[in-house]
């Protein structure tokens, strides 16, 4: 008999004595479910999704918003963003202080979007300019604001609501938006009663005297653990100098990294940015010099990377300010549920059912 005419083992048949045993269903049932779970392991794991209703939640007043423009010179243009269908007879209005590196709306337009259809105007001064000094920064933010409650009275298409005013700032923005709230009374602003210090880095930005923030405020600072130790500094600086703004006023919000997932959900300074639809770069290859200069080559990939929308937009960033301004506007009240909540804490589930790290908040920075 040669090679060709010989039958075929069937490799796949046990042993008699294997055959017979008891414990064959045992093993026959540990490939199946290590088959599986290799399988399965193998897939991604996603992120959670933004939440129907609640604070940060897509249950929204507005289907849309409109924008208009003003200013003539770069460093006094601004942008208002306006809810539309329906159209509002009144709004409270946001001012959106962006980041030094980050001047366009294209990078915040995820949280432009939100605020707009849960009723509120967004003002977004392009406060930098052209060879605009820094100390310049925060006056161009005034003038800015100033300049649109003018035009906004006399354009008279949505009322603006100055008891319901907010600031929100990132970065280096955050550290103006906290310069800008302490001296709101002294440039005859409105009383910023939220305040959202989101990612604070001072760069070249002098932190003024904040005790000029309202009692009325409700403030919170976010920060993460993956920025540089002078911003985790500056975040808790700006925390305790307000002093005016009760303990009970306020809360530092503290975001802990988490890599199981895709997209990874990373602390970083970039965490706070929201782009729909990632912008280009050109503003790095205008402003190549100042880039340069102001960030070292570890902090480039995430302002060139600029994530799109995701769990720390939706759990962090959209739903504090949401949570603030119920405080703030419709309750009144402090926030102290808000630190005492485990609900507050929890950012949610992986797509295969793991928690994703949960937010440390606290009084006590």
């Amino acid at each position: 008999m040669n090679f060709f005419e010989q039958k075929p083992k069937n490799i796949f048949r046990f042993p008699k004595h294997i055959v017979s045993n008891k414990y064959l269903f045992f093993v026959v049932a540990f490939i199946i479910v290590f088959s599986c779970n290799s399988v399965y392991a193998k897939r991604l794991k996603y992120g959670p999704v933004q939440e129907i209703a609640g604070p940060g939640g897509r249950e929204y007043l507005h289907r849309s918003f409109t924008t208009w423009e003003s200013g003539i010179f770069p460093h006094e243009r601004y942008i208002v963003f306006e809810p539309s269908e329906p159209v509002p007879e009144k709004a409270g209005f946001v001012l959106l202080i962006h980041d030094l590196l980050t001047p366009s709306p294209q990078y915040y337009m995820g949280q432009i979007r939100h605020l707009c259809r849960k009723g509120w105007i967004v003002l977004f001064p392009y406060y930098q300019g052209t060879d605009q000094p820094e100390k310049h920064y925060m006056f161009n933010i005034i003038r800015s604001t100033k300049d649109y409650l003018q035009r906004s009275f006399e354009k008279n298409k949505i009322q603006t609501d100055h008891t319901r005013f907010a600031i929100f700032g990132h970065g280096a923005g955050a550290v103006l938006a906290a310069n800008t709230a302490a001296t709101y009374d002294y440039f005859g602003l409105p009383i910023p009663k939220v305040l959202i210090i989101s990612m604070p880095n001072r760069d070249y930005i002098k932190m003024l005297d904040l005790n000029g923030v309202s009692r009325e405020t409700r403030m919170a600072v976010i920060t993460g653990d993956r920025v540089p130790e002078e911003d985790a500094i500056a975040a808790s600086e700006i925390f305790y100098t307000a002093k005016r703004v009760k303990t009970a006023n306020k809360i530092y919000v503290y975001i802990q990294s988490d890599y199981y997932g895709q997209p990874p959900l990373i602390g970083n300074r970039a965490a706070a940015l929201s782009p729909e639809y990632p912008p280009k770069h050109k503003v790095i290859l205008e402003r190549r010099n100042e880039y340069i200069h102001s960030f070292k080559s570890k902090h480039l990939a995430q302002y060139i990377k600029a994530d799109d929308i995701e769990n720390f937009d939706w759990k962090v960033d959209f739903r504090v300010f949401d949570m603030l301004s119920i405080a703030a506007f419709n309750l009144n009240s402090d926030l102290k549920p808000m630190k005492k909540s485990e609900e507050f804490r929890s950012m949610g589930y992986w797509s295969d059912g793991r928690k994703v790290k949960p937010l440390i908040v606290t009084d006590r920075p």
